[in-house]
Formats: structure tokens, sequence, C-alpha cells
């Protein structure tokens, strides 16, 4: 499975804002660019659970006081993010 321009950007964003050191080492550890090519299925474990703590954090901004386009703008990232996250759960699954 490849990875989108849009979706490897979120997924870069999502793992450099996660809350979890581990996730971000285990990035690290995958070197590189592991968001612009084939993805591994140890980086689509990554992308989806950097994805799912970003997700996370959308939902509390949500919470907070907003303009409306803040709002729009959270909204349609959030709906960007569980596209691609389906994606990852389906490529990942077994066969």
């Amino acid at each position: 499975m490849k990875l989108s321009p849009k979706a490897q950007l979120f997924v870069r964003k999502a793992v450099a804002e996660a809350a979890s050191q581990t996730l971000r080492l285990a990035a690290r550890r995958l070197g590189g660019d592991p968001w612009s090519g084939e993805l591994s299925p140890e980086a689509a474990q990554l992308a989806k659970a950097a994805l799912d703590d970003h997700r996370n954090l959308l939902r509390a901004r949500l919470e907070m006081p907003l303009t409306d386009d803040e709002a729009a703008d959270l909204s349609n990232d959030l709906g960007f993010i569980d596209a691609v996250r389906s994606d990852l759960v389906a490529w990942l699954k077994p066969v």
C-alpha cells in the first residue's frame, strides 16, 4: 500500500506531534521516510497508531472555543484521517 502525498503529510505530522515518545522512537527506527514509498506492515501499523493519537488530539481541540472556519478545518481533517485510517486497517487485515 502507498499513501497519497496528502496522507503522507498527515502521517508525518501525526508522528511528529505524537504524545507517545515510544511511537516517535519507533518511527525513527524505521529510518528515513517510511511513508513515501510502499508501506511495510510495521510502518502501516505505526501510521495507524499515530493517526489514532492525532485523531484524539483533534477531537479534544473541537471541544474548545473555535471559529466556524477552525471547526470546519478540524472536521475536514478528522474525516480525512478516518478515511486514511480505514484504508490502513483494511490493508493490514489478514486475508
